[in-house]
Formats: structure tokens, sequence, C-alpha cells
């Protein structure tokens, strides 16, 4: 007589513990407004002032002389990773394509007046920084530009056709900006002929 409820009490405990296999509660709920928004970037260039002006331009200048700027890059936006810098050069005789050259300049032209400009220092640097971090080129030396014609310093047709990649971007949303400074120095052997030339450096800046 004992033997019968214990039989059926197991056989009861089975039945729950297999019904839970065939029964399955579900509960949904809905997570609304969530929005997926792209960054934005806006690059400015700034030179001291609203504008990019006449201060790089390298004009009378005497062998021996010097010219220096500095750039401030912004980012108005909202991302950004890195920036690139490509260079170009473009040296000319404005006298001889008028007609009027100077009496002293017997070229066609102005080729090899880039590698009379001396590349003193270029720095890319974080706003208040300091420039011992950044710098690209210092006292004509450079471990990220080559001395491609091997004059022993880096000058405007080294910079020619390459592209600086990798460097720090400006913050987002102007929390911080880039100090970019130059200065170039008009080679103290520099030949008659270049007299009235001139080099027009051109600094594409893209914010990645």
């Amino acid at each position: 007589m004992k033997v019968i409820p214990s039989v059926l009490l197991i056989s009861f405990v089975l039945l729950l513990v297999s019904a839970g296999t065939w029964a399955s509660f579900t509960d949904v709920e809905t997570a609304s407004g969530n929005a997926i928004t792209a960054g934005t970037m806006d690059l400015y260039i700034t030179d001291h002032g609203p504008i990019i002006d006449h201060e790089w331009t390298l004009i009378n200048m005497a062998p021996g002389g010097t010219k220096s700027g500095q750039l401030n890059l912004h980012n108005n936006g909202t991302v950004a990773d890195h920036v690139e810098i490509t260079f170009s050069t473009v040296c000319q005789d404005p006298g001889y394509e008028a007609g009027t050259n100077e009496e002293s300049d017997t070229l066609d032209g102005a080729d090899g007046m880039d590698k009379c400009l001396k590349v003193v220092s270029m720095s890319y640097t974080k706003y208040g920084s300091g420039i011992s971090s950044g710098n690209l080129v210092k006292d004509g030396v450079s471990s990220v530009i080559t001395d491609r014609n091997g004059n022993g310093y880096i000058d405007l047709a080294d910079l020619n056709g390459i592209t600086l990649d990798n460097l720090e971007a400006p913050g987002p949303m102007q929390t911080y900006p880039i100090d970019f400074d130059m200065e170039v120095r008009f080679d103290e052997s520099a030949p008659n002929d270049y007299q009235g030339d001139e080099c027009i450096l051109t600094m594409k800046f893209d914010l990645k």
C-alpha cells in the first residue's frame, strides 16, 4: 500500500519537468528613438587673421634672406582622424615672359630656383603644446622628408609633389587648433640668374 503513492508522486514530478520543455514564455519591449547621426568635418585655415594673406608670398628676397609664417588649422565639425599635407612648387621668370628680364638674368625661366630655397624649419603642433614635439624639419634636416637632390638640406624642390600623412587632426568643434609654422631661407650662393624670379609654394591641407 505504501509503494503506490510513491510511484504516483514520482510520476507527477516527471510530468511537470516534461511540460517545461514544451512551454515558452515571451515578453516583447520596443526601444524607440535610437538615431545614428554621421559626424561632420569642417576644416578651415587662418593666418593670424580670418584669411590666408600675402604673408606666404616670398617676394624680393635677397640671398641669405629668410621668410617665415604660421597657419592655424581649425575643425568646425564633430569628427576628425588625421590630416594630410600635399606640397607643390612652381618656379617662374615673370620678367622673361614679359620681355623685361633682369639684365643679369640669362636663364630662359627659373629652373632650379626651388633648390636654393632652404626649409630652415617646419613644425606641426597642437596649439600651446610647444614646437619640440612636432618638428617636421629642424635646421634644414628632417626624418620624414627626403633630401632628394642631395644638397644636404630640405628645400622647396624636395617638397614638390610629396604628401605628409597621418598628422594629428585639429580637435573637433574647435577644441584645439593646430599650428603650422615654416621658415624658408634663400641660399646665400643663389646665382644672379634668379634675380626677379619667383617660386610659388602651394600646400593642400586635407582633413580625413
